[in-house]
């Protein structure tokens, strides 16, 4: 944080301690509202009620090397249901008051006809049809991957223009896990076997084969270290698109909810790029693949939810909005103690004299 977001982050503490409970009592939502309130410059922000899902969607050329249960056609059927407010992700978005857009940055096949940003269509944003075999060969070039995040940059700033005051990031892309665990084994130089999980459902056979073409990626890229360069030889493009949307979220000054593993990992990069990032995100549940929790640890971002999810289209983001909303209602309504003419909590665990 800055000098400013630091005193405002450092006043919005002191006005939890003041309000008539136990001092953190409600733990890291007290963390979340306070950064929240330091993004926005002030410790009475507004009630963060415009906001917006941007579900990023492409397809990965790995999915050749037999690492997922079902083909790419599946990425295009679940992306267009999102567009039109039937996948289970719509229906959480209702529930939390949140707009969906569903955005092709990188599917197979011809671009879709509306580049408008707006609800009900598929958004065409199409920077590639989808991304190389990773195995094999770099997943996009330096200047695929730059057009990418700089997508995500634009998605951020048409938001801001809307009146949004917070997004929260999902994906769709059939395969997206395996770039995901090779990209967090090269930026944490940790080994495939770790960082990798069974997806959308593997089985053992099908895991093993998932780490054995981990492994040989990262035999392709080994020595190099650039968050970035990393990005284009490993990555997606809804991966390389999620980055720009969290260096955008510095620029334009609008806070991020995480999702799961996919885009825990987009943030680390976005995070190697540009530290001061991690300021302007949320963490909302740590997911079911490992990938998510060792990304979040690497972040410094605690998640609130521990529901096993490993859903994804950003389910788990939608989780956090409500309970936002009870944290954000005890914040700005509940009486001090002063109010209430009762003696306060101290920090030190005794009575004040």
């Amino acid at each position: 944080m800055n000098e400013t977001q630091q005193k405002i982050y450092t006043q919005a503490k002191g006005k939890w301690d003041a309000i008539a409970k136990p001092i953190d009592s409600l733990g890291v939502f007290e963390d979340m509202v306070a950064r929240l309130c330091a993004i926005a410059g002030t410790v009475n922000p507004g009630d963060y009620k415009r906001r917006a899902l941007l579900t990023l969607c492409a397809d990965h050329g790995v999915v050749a090397e037999g690492v997922t249960q079902t083909d790419a056609s599946v990425t295009k059927v679940v992306a267009e249901n999102i567009a039109h407010g039937c996948s289970g992700v719509n229906y959480m978005a209702q529930m939390a008051g949140v707009d969906v857009y569903a955005v092709d940055i990188g599917m197979r096949g011809e671009a879709y006809p509306d580049a408008t940003f707006g609800m009900g269509h598929m958004i065409n944003r199409k920077v590639q049809a989808g991304t190389g075999n990773l195995a094999k060969e770099p997943a996009m070039s330096m200047e695929i991957c730059d057009r990418a995040i700089e997508a995500g940059k634009e998605l951020v700033r048409e938001c801001k223009e809307k009146g949004y005051e917070i997004l929260a990031v999902g994906e769709m892309g059939i395969g997206n896990t395996t770039p995901t665990s090779a990209l967090l084994a090269a930026l944490l130089d940790l080994p495939a076997d770790t960082v990798t999980g069974r997806g959308a459902g593997l089985n053992n056979a099908g895991l093993a084969r998932k780490v054995q073409v981990i492994t040989q990626a990262l035999a392709r890229v080994q020595g190099t270290t650039d968050a970035k360069q990393l990005l284009a030889e490993l990555g997606g493009l809804e991966i390389a698109g999620m980055v720009g949307v969290f260096l955008g979220a510095r620029q334009y000054q609008i806070p991020v909810v995480l999702d799961g593993a996919i885009t825990c990992v987009a943030a680390l990069v976005a995070m190697r790029m540009e530290p001061e990032v991690v300021d302007y995100l949320l963490a909302s549940h740590a997911s079911e693949e490992a990938s998510g929790r060792l990304a979040l640890d690497a972040l410094g971002l605690p998640a609130v939810i521990h529901g096993k999810l490993c859903l994804g289209e950003g389910s788990g983001a939608m989780m956090l909005f409500p309970l936002l909303d009870m944290a954000f209602s005890i914040y700005k309504n509940m009486g001090t103690f002063d109010d209430l003419s009762i003696e306060a909590y101290s920090r030190d665990g005794k009575p004040e004299e």
